[in-house]
């Protein structure tokens, strides 16, 4: 694996959003397992990486973060937004993800990219 390979983030434009939230569900949940899978394979380097960056510590990141943030879809909601404050370009984190919505000034503060859901993105783009 190239040591940069898990940086191949993409960013969802908010009306690539709208269109992903008016597609059908059963279609819609199968591109949301295609994207969670690909975190999942990536969790160990995206990890190692924040270590490196020293984001956050080993020690901090199991007493705070880990098991914390898993949707009821399996993924690991932490480890996509975690990705997404190292390697993207974006001004906001999208997720449904109600553990990690209770939590997002707390995160935003702690690591500095917000976090929304869905509906403040549809108000966003208008």
């Amino acid at each position: 694996m190239k040591k940069d390979e898990h940086k191949n983030f993409v960013v969802i434009e908010p009306k690539l959003i709208k269109k992903l939230l008016n597609l059908p569900k059963p279609i819609g949940m199968k591109i949301l397992e295609r994207i969670n899978y690909k975190v999942h394979l990536q969790k160990e380097n995206i990890l190692k990486q924040a270590f490196e960056e020293n984001l956050f510590t080993e020690n901090e990141y199991n007493k705070k973060y880990k098991d914390m943030f898993y949707d009821e879809f399996g993924s690991d909601s932490f480890m996509q937004y975690i990705n997404a404050v190292m390697n993207a370009k974006i001004d906001f984190f999208v997720t449904e993800n109600e553990r990690m919505l209770k939590r997002k000034e707390e995160l935003k503060k702690r690591f500095g990219l917000e976090i929304a859901n869905s509906e403040d993105i549809l108000k966003k783009s208008g």
